[in-house]
């Protein structure tokens, strides 16, 4: 939840007191995800009347920041100006608010106001604890101090890293135990270790730490409703990962696009289902091997993706991970940008982690090496199969990793690609003419009818049947058509 600030202020005369206001929350990292900041000026033109419009606001708000200057402002027919007429509402609708009055000039400068303004003045001295500033920037610094005490005084300001915070919105119920047993099946398989003969519950409060008690009750930890949480979505709207494969090389228009929130390990299925639907997976027989060539090593592209999941800043609530697909690229975008001591043009072999517990569990799967390896991780990779190293880039507040393919050479990555990606044919038991009619089928893009067939390796009727039974055995080719009209060309 964000606090809403609406800002009061003579609009002509204090105009940049007022928008510095939005520049102080927008321009700190842990503010902007805290605080949402209402301007009149930035509304769009809308048929409503003005009036009942930003009264409405003023409801919603949890904060009123009221800036006064010299002049009163225009009055309306309750005699009264925009400004006091929202601090009256602020103080009638939202009695436990937060009221933060600044006054523009030294309290010398008092009598040079209005009439109207210096009995508002007085109103404020009276009845609330305010602050002066003489500068835009004195007006900087008071607010940011204002807005920070507002938060230690509400508790907002958090004290331990986000994963290992406990939700106040969620219970032990909504954990998902049959999450958990996958969790534990898939790490002794990578750990090659037994299943452990604990219950569920004792497993997340004892050995991963993810589940604690508050008040007696057992609560989980944001990182327990990331990885285990029936509808993590619900309590961390910001779980969200987007992705999309757009036409070209810009975001113009979008061929195919999902919005996941899930648990982190289903995520990472439905991407790599969306990725491998929306990438090429080219093939070529070479001498007496099928040879199947993606056109990035998803490894790469997983563990970039993991990165971003445990590395991404989830404070920032509205901000998810961004996977974009291109003809030419693939870049992996997420919140947050580096911590303090890492430089991005040095960040191999070093490890700061912003969620411990998170990369803790990954490094619990052996999906995350501890070290800070996965920077050459993904390079390798990439490497291994042909493709340029990956750049890593901060734009904005954002960490970019940027994968780039072989566009239309995809083929010439066939001596790079690994061997377990190879099909011996010979192993297979096929013999050098249905290698060479595989051969023609996938390099070539031939396809065969029967009398094609028969007329290019002069054989019998028998023998043709017999070549594309075997070959459809193996899933390497596939019919098109019918009767006559009926061809095989490779799968």
């Amino acid at each position: 939840m964000k606090y809403k600030i609406f800002v009061s202020g003579n609009q002509k005369e204090l105009r940049s007191e007022r928008f510095a206001v939005k520049e102080v929350v927008t321009g700190n990292a842990v503010l902007r995800n805290l605080f949402d900041v209402f301007l009149f000026e930035e509304l769009p033109a809308k048929g409503k009347h003005p009036i009942k419009t930003y009264l409405k606001h003023i409801d919603n708000s949890e904060i009123l920041i009221v800036i006064l200057g010299k002049e009163y402002g225009i009055k309306g027919k309750d005699v009264l100006s925009a400004t006091e007429r929202e601090f009256k509402r602020f103080k009638k609708i939202v009695p436990k608010g937060e009221i933060i009055p600044f006054i523009k000039g030294e309290s010398e400068e008092d009598k040079k106001r209005d009439k109207e303004t210096q009995a508002f003045v007085n109103t404020i001295k009276d009845s609330l604890i305010y602050k002066r500033f003489t500068s835009l920037d004195g007006l900087k610094i008071q607010i940011l101090n204002s807005l920070i005490s507002y938060l230690d005084e509400t508790g907002s300001i958090p004290t331990e890293p986000f994963d290992q915070l406990l939700c106040k919105d969620a219970k032990y119920d909504n954990i998902d135990e049959k999450e958990v047993r996958g969790f534990l099946e898939n790490r002794a398989i990578k750990l090659k270790v037994k299943i452990p003969k604990i219950s569920i519950k004792d497993f997340l409060v004892k050995t991963l730490g993810v589940v604690k008690k508050s008040n007696g009750i057992l609560c989980p930890t944001n990182a327990a409703l990331l990885f285990f949480g029936k509808n993590p979505f619900n309590c961390i709207p910001q779980n969200e990962i987007r992705i999309a494969r757009f036409e070209g090389t810009t975001r113009l228009k979008s061929i195919d696009s999902q919005e996941i929130r899930e648990p982190i390990y289903k995520m990472l299925e439905q991407v790599e289902i969306f990725f491998k639907r929306n990438t090429r997976l080219a093939n070529k027989i070479v001498e007496f091997k099928r040879v199947d060539i993606p056109e990035y090593p998803y490894e790469a592209i997983r563990e970039g993706l993991i990165n971003a999941i445990a590395h991404r800043d989830y404070f920032r609530r509205g901000a998810p991970i961004m996977v974009s697909i291109f003809d030419d690229r693939v870049e992996i975008s997420s919140p947050g940008g580096l911590l303090p001591g890492l430089n991005i043009n040095k960040l191999e072999g070093h490890h700061v982690a912003r969620n411990k517990k998170i990369c803790e569990i990954f490094h619990d799967t052996k999906d995350m090496e501890k070290y800070g390896t996965g920077i050459s991780k993904m390079k390798d990779l990439m490497k291994t199969n042909g493709l340029p190293e990956p750049d890593f880039l901060e734009e904005g507040d954002f960490f970019v990793v940027k994968f780039y393919g072989p566009k239309e050479k995809i083929l010439d990555l066939v001596s790079d690609v690994p061997e377990d990606r190879k099909t011996d044919l010979k192993e297979l038991g096929l013999n050098e003419r249905q290698i060479e009619s595989l051969r023609l089928m996938v390099n070539d893009r031939k396809s065969f009818s029967n009398k094609e067939y028969r007329k290019k390796f002069k054989v019998s009727n028998q023998t043709y049947v017999r070549d594309m039974r075997v070959l459809s055995k193996f899933g390497l080719v596939m019919p098109e058509g019918r009767g006559r009209a009926l061809k095989y060309k490779a799968k």
